[in-house]
């Protein structure tokens, strides 16, 4: 087999690994903004402290806690922090697979 075609035959194959490691996630992310799925669960922190203890109303930590999380719920921040490593790992995705349909293409040529 001639050394040109065997460049070509591994750079179609490089770039169609490229294509497909850009096209996957953003159909992925596409699901996740339109709520089929979910994004990958990284974060789980539970709620601070019991509702028990909140009625004190000597206790001012409590109270505090309870308060915030009343404003800013921690699904909201779990889930925000989620959807940010889930772009992350994306972004990094789809660089490499960028990076390898390149390289296909300088191998085509």
């Amino acid at each position: 087999m001639d050394v040109t075609k065997l460049n070509k035959i591994i750079g179609y194959i490089l770039l169609l690994a490229g294509l497909l490691l850009i096209v996957a996630p953003l159909y992925q992310t596409y699901t996740i903004f339109t709520g089929k799925a979910t994004p990958p669960k990284i974060f789980k922190t539970q709620a601070i402290g019991t509702k028990n203890q909140a009625n004190n109303p000597l206790n001012l930590e409590q109270q505090v806690q309870v308060a915030f999380e009343k404003i800013l719920p921690i699904d909201l921040i779990n889930n925000t922090l989620n959807l940010i490593c889930w772009m992350i790992l994306l972004f990094i995705v789809i660089f490499g697979g960028g990076q390898l349909a390149n390289l296909g293409i300088r191998l085509v040529k």
